[in-house]
């Protein structure tokens, strides 16, 4: 018969060679250093397909005589994605169509020569792919300076 001391000894020394096999394996899969970390991250990402949709808006707190700037907006002002991304923006301009008031969607920086005028009632699909980092201003060309916005390309 074992002896509770015995009994003791044993089930601490199996305690303990449990921990040990977990923490090798723990050791054996956490990251090293920031490096790898972040490698491991790096690989993880897979590009997306991101549908925006983007409205022309009038701000009525704009007043347009009184100021002399046109009241138009973009719905979104902000447009995030990540290197790699496809982005699909759904442009529409809600002016009457009796207005026959024109938008555009214009990235002018060379990375994304984007240009795409619209009339009144109408709307575009705009795709393409987010091949360079930064930050990209987009314009309405006929109503500025209140209408415009960036596109964020995030470096992955």
């Amino acid at each position: 018969m074992s002896s509770p001391r015995s009994s003791r000894t044993v089930m601490g020394l199996s305690i303990a060679a449990i921990a040990i096999a977990l923490s090798a394996i723990f050791v054996a899969t956490y990251p090293q250093s920031i490096e790898d970390e972040m490698e491991i991250e790096e690989s993880e990402y897979t590009p997306q397909t991101r549908d925006i949709y983007l409205f022309t808006m009038v701000d009525e707190h704009i007043g347009e005589e009184e100021l002399a700037i046109p009241p138009d907006q973009f719905s979104h002002d902000s447009i995030v994605a990540n290197e790699g991304d496809t982005i699909k923006i759904h442009f529409y301009n809600l002016e009457p169509v009796e207005s026959q008031e024109h938008h555009t969607f214009t990235i002018n920086d060379p990375s994304y020569k984007i240009h795409k005028d619209i009339n009144a009632g109408e709307s575009a699909l705009i795709e393409f792919k987010a091949t360079q980092s930064g930050i990209f201003d987009y314009i309405c060309t006929y109503h500025q300076p209140t209408m415009r916005g960036q596109l964020v390309v995030l470096e992955e």
